[in-house]
């Protein structure tokens, strides 16, 4: 146990040694709660409060599963605890019912519920409508929503209806028909059967309370009312609970997830206790900055990290130099002896995936798509760059992060219409930004091709980022706003030549030499060397582009929002031509 603890911070510590029959552990991004939840298992067992062999920890993939055995395996105990999904928990729960039953003609597991699903939607439809109705059905499921009353709930819950709900309800009830007279059971049916046999056979619930004692559940804001319900029928009388989840990374809400399982946990748990896990050992503290600041309550994280590098924004004109820029930059970071595997590309949707690759493609660098979170994984030690959509990122991480396409109608995307639904995008864009270690790189395009060519505006997060960042505290410049607007007026009030210098005249090395005293400045204030704070290409870009607004100023590749916010004032100042 001494050994437990000398791994361990003392919040991290307090959630492994607590003694709860029930315990939410409240665990913000990299603040370790893989190690919490596999050390908590090891610690009470080793206190005699939990028997291992009677112990079940659920996940919601089968990567989170495979990392948790792994990490159990190294602690001993890996060949006691029962590891898995909901999903296949409760389908080994079932084939042994069946058995004990002597049931002859078991159901057949469907698989694929999307192809079997749009056997029954019908051609006629698009395939954007074909697809809505497919998620609905989807989420109807995860809510345990029934054919005859989706309409009504989903009138009530305000679902938007790009197909009439008449007619996904139509379409959700021949769905229902068809797997019972085929003998079909998909994925949810398997845990509303299982939940069936525990509330209607006493004896046999008793048993299994038996068989699995003490529960242990990861990402637990993920968790959809059908798992809740499958959750609280294997809890017996006398069974333990522990669930670890983030609030602020619940971003399945489109699916049927619902965090306020995790938020109110107290409610149905009224004896609960509760641990908060704050420090974060992944990223460094500018990224925590940045990332935390889109969130509208504050994720209350300190970073475990010394200082790193701003994190960027870059503007493009169109999403092929974007991509070719990313190319460019995963390059030289390569080149700085940073292998692929430690860099990734985040992207929101799957349609910007290929465009991407094209540009990968040109400067031969290796890459893996993965774009389903089933497939996803960490192993970093591959040669190859990730490429992954923000869905798919989550639980990973890189040195190096790109994210891709922050322009409105992507990032939030055009979809997202109600708060709740907006909110979510905010925490999406959050989960892909605290995937990031070292470094981070925003960037969007002016243009972009959804079958035609579009102009696009860089997203309101962005806006909003640079707008909160104002309201933080500006450091002290060894020459204050005041003096270095003087030296500016000082420099056209001189006379060269008999005539006054007109702004034209006002010489790019001039400007140049203001600029650097500025960052000069800059990086003294911040102990860092002058061109971490502004490369001389991005000094160049300023003065070529002359931006006269901070709309503008966000406009130039590789001016952080810290920057733009703290002292784009001065910046302007020193290009102003009045």
């Amino acid at each position: 146990m001494e050994e437990v603890e000398k791994k361990l911070t003392e919040d991290q510590f307090t959630a492994v040694r607590m003694h709860a029959k029930e315990l939410r552990i409240l665990a913000g991004a990299g603040t370790g709660k893989t190690r919490v939840l596999t050390n908590r298992i090891a610690y009470q067992t080793r206190a005699l409060r939990i028997d291992p062999q009677h112990s079940l920890c659920l996940t919601f993939n089968k990567r989170a599963a495979v990392e948790l055995q792994s990490r159990l395996m190294k602690l001993g105990l890996g060949n006691f605890v029962t590891v898995g999904t909901f999903h296949a928990i409760a389908l080994a729960q079932l084939q042994a019912r069946w058995k004990d039953l002597r049931i002859n003609s078991e159901p057949t597991l469907l698989s694929n519920r999307e192809k079997f699903l749009f056997e029954i939607i019908p051609n006629s439809l698009s395939p954007t409508e074909r697809t809505f109705i497919f998620n609905e059905i989807n989420w109807c499921t995860a809510q345990r929503v029934s054919p005859n009353n989706y309409q009504e709930v989903a009138e009530k819950s305000g679902r938007r209806s790009l197909v009439h709900h008449s007619s996904i309800s139509e379409h959700y009830r021949k769905f229902v028909e068809l797997k019972k007279q085929r003998n079909l059971l998909d994925f949810d049916d398997i845990l509303e059967q299982a939940i069936k046999f525990l509330t209607e056979d006493t004896q046999y619930a008793d048993a299994r309370h038996w068989k699995y004692q003490d529960l242990f559940v990861d990402e637990f804001q993920d968790v959809n009312p059908l798992q809740f319900a499958l959750l609280r029928s294997w809890l017996g009388a006398n069974s333990s609970l522990c669930v670890v989840g983030d609030p602020n990374q619940a971003i399945y809400s489109w699916n049927g997830a619902d965090s306020s399982f995790l938020n109110d946990f107290s409610g149905y748990f009224p004896e609960a206790e509760t641990v908060r896990l704050r420090q974060n050992f992944r990223s460094t503290p500018e990224i925590l900055s940045v990332s935390s600041l889109l969130l509208a309550s504050d994720a209350s994280l300190f970073a475990n990290k010394p200082n790193g590098p701003l994190p960027t924004i870059q503007s493009h004109d169109n999403e092929l130099i974007e991509a070719k820029n990313i190319a460019d930059r995963i390059l030289q970071k390569n080149s700085e002896s940073m292998r692929w595997g430690d860099q990734a590309v985040l992207v929101r949707t799957h349609s910007q995936i290929a465009v991407i690759t094209g540009a990968l493609d040109e400067k031969e660098i290796p890459y893996s798509i993965e774009t389903e979170v089933k497939d996803a994984n960490n192993d970093r030690s591959s040669e190859a760059v990730k490429i992954l959509t923000f869905h798919a990122s989550k639980g990973l991480e890189w040195k190096v992060v790109h994210i891709s396409g922050l322009e409105d109608g992507l990032v939030p995307i055009a979809h997202a219409v109600s708060q709740s639904e907006r909110d979510e995008e905010r925490r999406l864009l959050y989960v892909a930004l605290t995937r990031a270690e070292d470094e981070i790189h925003l960037s969007w395009s002016r243009n972009r091709r959804f079958g035609s060519n579009r102009e696009r505006k860089p997203s309101i997060f962005l806006k909003e980022l640079i707008s909160a960042l104002n309201q933080s505290p500006k450091p002290t410049l060894t020459q204050t706003p005041k003096e270095l607007a003087k030296k500016i007026r000082d420099f056209r009030s001189q006379w060269r030549a008999g005539h006054l210098i007109e702004p034209e005249d006002f010489s790019y090395e001039e400007r140049l030499n203001l600029l650097r005293e500025l960052r000069s400045s800059i990086a003294r204030v911040n102990d860092t060397s002058p061109e971490n704070i502004l490369s001389d290409a991005v000094l160049e870009e300023l003065i070529e582009e002359m931006p006269d607004s901070m709309e503008k100023l966000v406009l130039i590749s590789g001016l952080s929002p810290s920057i733009i916010s703290r002292f784009g004032g001065q910046i302007l100042e020193l290009l102003s031509e009045d």
